[in-house]
């Protein structure tokens, strides 16, 4: 252990670190940073992991994300159709007439579109990312139901077992305390 680290544990020990309350602002703000820089690294992973796995091109559901420390730890904010592209949305599946599916129509995904109808708000999301008409904006969500959504797993990617157990050794390096880091996926 290095001298630095040593000393910092010593301080963050005298602080009173896992008592809930720091009397060393010094040993606070370096919990603080540590908290900070994972909320940063998680942020950047999951604009970068967004990136790669969709279609859209204007970056509003990537710039939507953001990582904000709370009292249980991190919260993870991000744009309400986030949790569609996600864990994907069941197609409707309804073909008429000669037409006939052209690709799978998605059957695994955790939500599922109930019918053909596209509300006027789904038509403008399509419209601000295509940059498509309003016409061809619903014609492409009637499509979009029409398949489904396929997940994206994209939290699977981000938050893995190796991000977590990074996470606890990093805070009990710190700490000099044994801390478990979890996730719990949870949409409102």
């Amino acid at each position: 252990m290095a001298v630095n680290e040593a000393e910092i544990l010593r301080q963050l020990e005298s602080s009173g670190l896992g008592t809930g309350k720091f009397s060393d602002t010094e040993a606070a703000s370096i919990y603080d940073k540590l908290i900070l820089d994972f909320g940063n690294d998680l942020m950047d992973s999951f604009r970068d992991e967004i990136q790669r796995n969709t279609k859209s091109n204007n970056g509003a559901l990537k710039s939507s994300v953001n990582v904000l420390p709370s009292s249980n730890g991190m919260e993870i904010f991000a744009d309400y159709y986030y949790k569609f592209i996600d864990d994907g949305v069941s197609g409707v599946g309804q073909f008429q007439g000669a037409m006939k599916s052209i690709r799978p129509v998605v059957s695994n995904g955790l939500y599922q579109f109930k019918n053909l109808g596209v509300p006027g708000t789904m038509a403008q999301s399509i419209r601000e990312w295509s940059g498509a008409s309003i016409e061809q904006s619903y014609a492409i969500a009637v499509n979009i139901k029409r398949y489904g959504i396929k997940p994206k797993n994209i939290t699977e990617q981000v938050i893995t077992d190796e991000v977590l157990e990074r996470m606890a050794e990093d805070i009990a390096t710190v700490s000099g305390l044994m801390v478990e880091v979890s996730f719990d996926k949870a949409f409102e």
